[in-house]
């Protein structure tokens, strides 16, 4: 009875054998390439891989590579990197490349990743790697493209010595991370989107020559002769009108990693826009006149201090910079509106006296009214 059972035992143990090898026959389980760890001979410049990300159109596996199946003979079977490209790749990067997350952020996306082989004899197979990547700084917003790499390698190999295609695709991803590396080096001195600081500077615009437009000066106040326009107001309230308003240029560029940003402040005021009624041109009217361009002045001088007081950033600078002006200029028309509706546009001498000081101290001291 002992023995019957013994022989059961073992039947039934040759009998799984037998439907594990049908099974392992039976289902083709695509072949595995595991990277295996090769230390890069860099210290990345500038940045660090914060991640991978697979952008691939064809996501199946990535190589057909030929195994040997009997002698002179091969067949292709489909292989892919353990865990997907993506995985697989940010796994290797991460134990093979230095990484300091005070740097900049870079992402990679995999745009294309092929191993492709062919029979070149009995003894001789045909590889060719082909690896596309796009290379991008990591924003709050999202990833900004820096630049493409596009690389691979054509080799050949022994029908046995399947591991040559991970080899050779291990050199390709060296490689691009070789060829960024590169690239940092030569674009961080001057690539506005490395840039990691910004610096702001202003000046005064000045007109070499005096045409129409008369441009804001402590040495250049208003005459009657600037008052040129022919149209006149018809309204009782209003003895002289001008036209005052400001506005800037900017220029910028990018040196070892910062934004140097200059930028040209315009007070103007159009003669062309200025007039006066008859009866009118006298040193009240004219001092109130020339008042509304101070006023002008002192709006430039707070956009200025506003600007600088901002710890401005690459990414958002320009639109800081723009929208302030967009304030700045409401503040002028409601600073203007309030001037002449308190001095009843110059007719109430007190009023005008107080303004007068007021002006006067803020172009004197450049804090704000």
């Amino acid at each position: 009875m002992h023995r019957n059972q013994n022989i059961q035992n073992t039947s039934l143990f040759l009998l799984l054998i037998l439907v594990s090898l049908g099974l392992l026959t039976s289902f083709k389980t695509p072949g595995l390439i595991v990277l295996q760890d090769e230390k890069v001979n860099f210290k990345p410049t500038g940045f660090y891989i914060a991640g991978i990300e697979d952008d691939r159109v064809n996501k199946n596996a990535i190589a057909q590579l030929q195994v040997k199946v009997q002698a002179g003979k091969t067949t292709a079977q489909s292989a892919d990197l353990q865990g997907g490209p993506a995985p697989a790749i940010g796994k290797f990067i991460n134990r093979n490349l230095p990484k300091d997350e005070t740097q900049r952020p870079v992402i990679i996306n995999i745009k294309e990743l092929n191993i492709t082989e062919t029979p070149l004899d009995a003894s001789r197979v045909s590889g060719n790697v082909k690896l596309s990547l796009a290379f991008g700084l990591q924003k709050d917003y999202g990833t900004e493209t820096l630049v493409n790499y596009q690389g691979g390698f054509t080799y050949t190999r022994l029908t046995d010595n399947i591991a040559d295609a991970e080899t050779h695709l291990r050199k390709t991803v060296v490689n691009s991370l070789a060829f960024f590396n590169n690239w940092m080096k030569a674009n961080i001195p001057a690539n506005v989107k490395l840039a990691r600081n910004v610096k702001i500077s202003f000046s005064n615009y000045q007109d070499k020559q005096e045409g129409d437009t008369i441009y804001y000066a402590a040495n250049r106040p208003l005459t009657w002769a600037d008052f040129q326009s022919k149209y006149i107001s018809r309204s009782p309230s209003y003895a002289a009108g001008i036209m005052p308003g400001f506005g800037y240029d900017e220029q910028a560029n990018t040196n070892e990693g910062t934004i140097y940003v200059n930028i040209t402040m315009k007070t103007f005021l159009p003669k062309s826009t200025c007039w006066y009624k008859y009866g009118y041109k006298d040193d009240v009217t004219l001092n109130h006149e020339q008042r509304h361009f101070d006023v002008v002045k002192i709006i430039t001088e707070q956009y200025k201090q506003k600007v600088l007081a901002q710890h401005l950033k690459p990414d958002t600078y320009e639109a800081f910079i723009n929208m302030q002006y967009l304030d700045s200029y409401r503040d002028m028309d409601e600073m203007q509106k309030a001037y002449d509706k308190e001095t009843s546009h110059g007719r109430d001498p007190y009023a005008q006296a107080q303004w007068n000081d007021r002006i006067d101290k803020q172009l004197r001291m450049g804090t704000r009214l």
